[in-house]
């Protein structure tokens, strides 16, 4: 046993205090009033000092109280008991390091691999350490074993190499910083199942911009055993112009000029707000604007000028070009998949909606529909086609097959016929109450109470070609709707003669139904040889989606392109397609966060980067500095003193025991 303030033990010197209290001579505390000896004159008690101990019991529990109180004041440890030492505790730790997109910025990078090599030195022999990089994806560089067994030297040596290696660069990815701390905790907390750890930390290195993804962190607890230690990293020129695409104005027709609502972020630290913005290649299309620090703007661009197919939209006036450019993919003729359920036969036959349907979908500079054929449903899917047209009498099964793919979002064009019957309607409805049946026509029928302001019909509300008197209908079905009002996302668009519905739309899910309650063959109608019939099926067509608009942009991270640019996509039934990848633009906003303030509203427990190294040790001071850790986890002295308090209260109580006796023994006397 050692004692940590070896000089207290000078105090267990005290026992000589009740010695020399037993040893006093003292007068008797009990009289006795004795009747014959009243009349003499008192003499005083001559005091001796004592040559014999008595009481000793008391003697010896009063000096061990007092050895013990000193013993405490000593804090006493045991030798023997070894504790963990820097070389025996374990502590294990991720370098996660940020290779976002915003990492690209001119030195960053850099920086960002020279504060992973430090981090990596910093630990000692036994520590296992991670390394780890992260965008939106988290990557694991090394695993725990993979750099364990290594020293401080041999372990930075290691990280140099591996951020040396295909990881050389920052990718093109937005940053999810709380799914990248999250699964780093979680490769700490996991590796306890073999060895728990005294420490847990992870260095996080990055340039912590606003833009980065925290909300996985603000939806799970933080594990409280494990520290983050924040290494910001700043570029060393200021400010930085971010250019995204705000809108794509929709557009009536194929020749109107390209143009796009873009968005032109300025940091909050810029020293200047005038930028530009222009078509790259064409200096003739030159914008200035002023975009002030610390804020946006959105403007028009110029419109896209001639020979600019693979046009790219630039923004200057900063250093870091990064996410200057926003590439722009010009209008292209979309792939319209139309399944027309029934025979190949029947496209050559005249008369038949097949036949129709052939001749009106011819390829524009919008859309190019490519019409196939199948007698049944099977494999349907939305991915695959688009369109599903539905002529002549279907079953239950196939209306409940057409339903589900409304359902998902597919469209469907259909053509009930005398044949199909209410059951087969209402599977692909899903309205049970609907009733059909076939229409008892005099002469014909003509439309009427046309919806001109229902999107499809709009297009048709100018006088010159709003006339539909002109279309006749032999045969036609009866749509009874029942009691109550229309389900919501039901619209009638047209009637015969204002009486049963002849177009309707209905919204299945994600996509709808559109019925034509007239057939589209030579003895139902004509409205197949009018002049209505294409432009009512491309309004259709618009309507649900396939419209006139350039091609949509894609950030970096939903497609397989690891890069912004231009590239080239096979589509089903062959050509190709141009389409545009552009950087998130949640990467633009470079204005960097307080991780203290953030992290510590969070609940995770942040260890200071810049604290400085604690100083080498003297052998002494080492020694000093362990048995101050060996007390403080055996903390004797509080047994000593509670061993000292019992020592006390059976003192007090024998003290207490042994008056009573001798009061009684003097008043037995005096009686007698």
């Amino acid at each position: 046993m050692s004692f940590l303030f070896p000089l207290y033990l000078l105090g267990a010197a005290a026992i000589a205090v009740p010695i020399l209290l037993h040893l006093r001579r003292r007068p008797p505390k009990e009289h006795v009033e004795f009747g014959s000896l009243m009349f003499l004159e008192k003499t005083p008690e001559r005091l001796t000092r004592r040559t014999r101990l008595e009481q000793l019991l008391l003697l010896a529990l009063r000096c061990l109280a007092l050895v013990l109180l000193a013993l405490a004041f000593g804090r006493p440890f045991l030798e023997s008991i070894r504790l963990p030492s820097e070389d025996e505790s374990l502590v294990r730790a991720a370098i996660l390091v940020d290779r976002s997109a915003s990492m690209r910025r001119e030195g960053l990078w850099d920086a960002a691999k020279a504060a992973a090599i430090e981090a990596a030195g910093r630990y000692g022999n036994g520590a296992e350490v991670a390394l780890a990089l992260f965008d939106e994806q988290f990557h694991l560089a090394a695993d725990l074993p993979a750099l364990a067994g290594l020293g401080p030297g041999a372990r930075a040596t290691a990280v140099e190499r591996l951020l040396a290696g295909e990881t050389s660069q920052p990718s093109w990815l937005g940053t999810d910083l709380g799914a990248a701390l999250t699964q780093a905790a979680n490769l700490l907390l996991s590796a306890d199942a073999t060895r728990p750890a005294d420490v847990r930390e992870i260095v996080l290195i990055g340039d912590f911009q606003s833009g980065a993804k925290r909300d996985l962190l603000q939806e799970n607890p933080w594990p409280e055993e494990v520290k983050v230690r924040c290494v910001p990293l700043a570029p060393a020129d200021r400010g930085n112009l971010s250019l995204s695409l705000a809108a794509t104005p929709p557009r009536s027709n194929i020749d109107e000029a390209e143009v796009y609502r873009v968005r032109i972020v300025n940091s909050s630290d810029s020293e200047s707000a005038v930028t530009t913005l222009a078509w790259k290649g064409h200096p003739g299309t030159l914008v200035e604007t002023l975009v002030a620090p610390g804020t946006g703007r959105i403007l028009t661009s110029p419109p896209r000028p001639d020979g600019a197919e693979r046009g790219t939209l630039v923004v200057s006036g900063d250093s870091h070009p990064f996410d200057n450019e926003i590439h722009v993919a010009p209008v292209q003729p979309r792939p319209l998949r139309v399944r027309f359920l029934g025979q190949e036969s029947e496209a050559d036959s005249a008369g038949s909606p097949l036949f129709y349907l052939r001749r009106a979908l011819q390829p524009t500079p919008a859309l190019q529909p490519v019409v196939s054929v199948a007698a049944s449903v099977e494999g349907l899917d939305p991915a695959e086609t688009e369109i599903v047209v539905a002529p002549e009498a279907w079953d239950e099964a196939t209306g409940t097959a057409l339903r589900r793919f409304a359902e998902a979002g597919g469209l469907v064009l259909a053509l009930p016929s005398a044949e199909t019957g209410s059951a087969a309607f209402a599977a692909l409805t899903g309205q049970d109450t609907w009733k059909l049946s076939e229409a008892n026509v005099g002469d014909f029928a003509l439309l009427a109470d046309l919806d001109f302001d229902h999107p499809v019909l709009a297009p048709f509300a100018r006088a010159q070609i709003r006339d539909f008197t002109k279309i006749r209908f032999w045969k036609h079905r009866r749509l009874d709707f029942g009691e109550g009002p229309l389900p919501d996302g039901t619209r009638v668009l047209a009637t015969f003669d204002g009486k049963t519905p002849a177009l309707l739309e209905h919204r299945v899910g994600d996509g709808a139904v559109f019925a034509f309650l007239a057939g589209w063959r030579p003895a139902e109608s004509q409205l197949a040889l009018s002049s209505k019939f294409v432009p009512l099926l491309y309004s259709i067509f618009d309507h649900a989606g396939y419209s006139i608009r350039s091609a949509p942009t894609l950030h970096v991270g939903e497609t397989k392109h690891p890069a912004p640019g231009f590239y080239e996509e096979p589509q089903n039934g062959g050509g190709v397609r141009l389409v545009a990848v552009n950087l998130d633009p949640a990467e633009g906003r470079t204005d960097p966060f307080d991780p203290l303030v953030e992290f510590a509203a969070l609940g995770i427990p942040l260890l200071d980067e810049a604290a400085a190294p604690a100083p080498e040790l003297s052998a002494a001071q080492k020694l000093r500095v362990e048995s101050e850790q060996k007390e403080a986890r055996q903390k004797l002295w509080k047994w000593l003193v509670f061993a000292a308090l019992l020592v006390l209260i059976v003192e007090t109580w024998l003290a207490g025991r042994r008056a009573r006796f001798q009061i009684s023994d003097s008043s037995f006397k005096a009686a007698a």
